[in-house]
């Protein structure tokens, strides 16, 4: 039985990722700082990765097939990890990076496309940059994957939970007027976004960086009005012109202002699961978790909604 390592498992992401495969009957351990409350995990580490004395006690000589970081944001994490994990059963380790390592375009990039800091992104930006650097410059089995917003039921961050709260409770939402170009982006729901990641254990390469992401261009009205659809609720929608107002946009909005579409023809090439889940049937799929489970949420960025509100 082949092992599986997962770095997170008890959010969103990485939590829907250690499901699926035991689902598919591996072992699997998970290392994370929260409690895991799902059956089927082989062992449970609870482990802050930062901590090199924990880590150690955790990983010292364990031997994976593959190994899943969910949680990197720093190289400085890749080296500690590689410190203590036994490399010669090692096939792949398949690191979550992000699209925000590529310039800012409104045309389709791939792989090898145009890399800048986004100033949308800041330091976040940076480090995802240099955690990719780290492993390529290494001799580690390694797999990137560039995903574009991911979303779907047990979202951790405040984004299509915030517009499905504000579109049942009637209140407006403001939202950054377009510029030159409409802003365009892409989005993967989780189940799709976690069978590419499982595709990954059905070929030999490594060495490789993935974009991930379902080939639909939704503008930040088109995902709102789709919400509202699923519903059965017109939303409420109130246009920013931010530069008048003086106000950051990621202070009033749950995503930031930047367009990001991704060619996924190297993944298709490659053999990889192909993301079909459209954003309508993923949102519906989400919504009803919402209805199920009536999340509360909030987001600590978003404190000038109200106030920008009664502005524009």
């Amino acid at each position: 039985m082949e092992s599986v390592l997962i770095m997170g498992g008890s959010d969103f992401i990485g939590k829907s990722l250690a499901k699926h495969f035991i689902k598919h009957q591996h072992k699997v351990d998970v290392l994370t700082t929260g409690r895991v409350d799902y059956e089927g995990v082989n062992r449970h580490f609870s482990c802050d990765r930062k901590n090199i004395e924990e880590l150690e006690k955790a990983l010292k000589d364990n031997e994976y097939t593959y190994i899943y970081d969910m949680t990197v944001f720093l190289k400085s994490e890749i080296e500690d990890l590689f410190k203590f994990v036994n490399r010669d059963t090692l096939k792949k380790y398949v690191v979550l990076s992000s699209s925000v390592v590529y310039k800012e375009s409104e045309k389709y990039i791939s792989e090898d496309g145009e890399k800048e800091l986004n100033p949308a992104y800041g330091k976040y930006g940076i480090e995802k940059v240099q955690a990719e650097h780290y492993i390529i410059d290494s001799d580690i089995p390694y797999i990137i994957i560039r995903p574009t917003h991911i979303y779907g039921p047990e979202n951790n961050l405040y984004r299509e939970t915030y517009f499905f709260d504000r579109i049942r409770e009637g209140k407006a939402i403001p939202v950054p007027s377009d510029r030159n170009e409409p802003v365009l982006n892409q989005f993967i729901y989780i189940d799709d976004f976690v069978r590419v990641l499982y595709s990954l254990t059905k070929n030999d390469k490594v060495r490789e960086i993935y974009n991930v992401s379902t080939p639909q261009n939704i503008t930040w009205k088109k995902f709102i009005e789709t919400c509202g659809e699923v519903m059965g609720k017109e939303p409420i929608i109130k246009y920013v012109d931010s530069d008048k107002i003086k106000i950051k946009e990621r202070s009033y909005f749950p995503f930031k202002n930047t367009s990001c579409i991704l060619e996924i023809e190297k993944l298709i090439d490659h053999g990889l699961y192909i993301p079909n889940i459209l954003l309508e049937k993923g949102l519906r799929k989400t919504y009803e978790w919402y209805i199920k489970k009536n999340p509360k949420m909030n987001d600590e960025k978003m404190v000038e909604v109200e106030q920008v509100l009664k502005i524009v």
